[in-house]
């Protein structure tokens, strides 16, 4: 085969390979779909509200995304309706986030290297049922224990101390979302999020020592976990005082 015969065929294939170019970006510049797209990291059982812009995108690209092409009402439903996949910010908001006919449980809002762990509560224990999941507590204990390893009834040692402290709230009852305060049920477990560690302590604490447990509701703003954990007994030195002092501004 000579030289100009390869020269032809080249050619040829250029102007194909062009051809097949344009005819590819002529159809991207066709029919189009708009959808809506995250603008924050919203968990499951979330809200995504006003976190969502509008996108126009090339419908050849995102078939799925025309299949669910959104109406104009579906911000509206998104801003009410919780999620029930983990959004990240920059997913393509579909009606498939929001389906409550399908819903995949707590496994989902599992993260990596964390475990799911019930334990019991009451009203009393569970703040009057004002936990909620996503909220943080500190789980509390009152333990009855023999001093030096001596089993006697007078060498017995009491004390209320913290057990966990700024877990997360993965469910409580069967109630993964949070519900509107009015709305709040009664439940009898509250479902934490802890690492497999935390999981044993838990455990022992209530089959060993017969802990029952108590939740302190904490503050979002309050995270923080002090290395000096306060044990309060009757053997206490300041054990009338905690609480029963309060700084008096000094008189003008």
């Amino acid at each position: 085969m000579n030289k100009k015969v390869l020269i032809i065929i080249a050619i040829v294939a250029g102007l194909i390979a062009a051809f097949l170019v344009q005819s590819h970006i002529a159809s991207l510049t066709g029919e189009s779909v708009t959808v809506f797209r995250a603008t924050k990291d919203v968990k499951v059982g979330g809200l995504v509200g006003g976190g969502a812009e509008p996108v126009t995108l090339p419908a050849n690209l995102f078939p799925d995304a025309l299949e669910e092409a959104l109406t104009p009402e579906f911000q509206s439903y998104m801003a009410r309706t919780p999620v029930r996949l983990a959004v990240s910010k920059g997913d393509l908001l579909l009606f498939r986030h929001f389906d409550s006919s399908i819903d995949p449980g707590v496994l989902p809002a599992i993260p990596a290297g964390k475990k799911a762990i019930s334990i019991p509560v009451s009203q009393t224990s569970a703040v009057a049922y004002f936990v909620q999941p996503g909220d943080y507590v500190d789980v509390m204990g009152t333990f009855v224990e023999h001093a030096s390893g001596l089993a006697s009834q007078e060498e017995l040692l009491t004390s209320t101390r913290p057990i966990l402290q700024a877990v997360e709230v993965l469910a409580t009852g069967d109630r993964y979302r949070p519900v509107e305060a009015q709305r709040q049920q009664s439940y009898s477990t509250v479902t934490l999020l802890v690492t497999m560690e935390e999981a044993a302590k838990l455990i022992f604490a209530k089959d060993y020592y017969g802990v029952a447990f108590t939740l302190i509701l904490r503050s979002r703003d309050d995270l923080d976990v002090p290395a000096d954990l306060p044990r309060i007994g009757v053997d206490t030195g300041n054990f009338e005082q905690i609480g029963n002092q309060r700084s008096v501004p000094a008189s003008e």
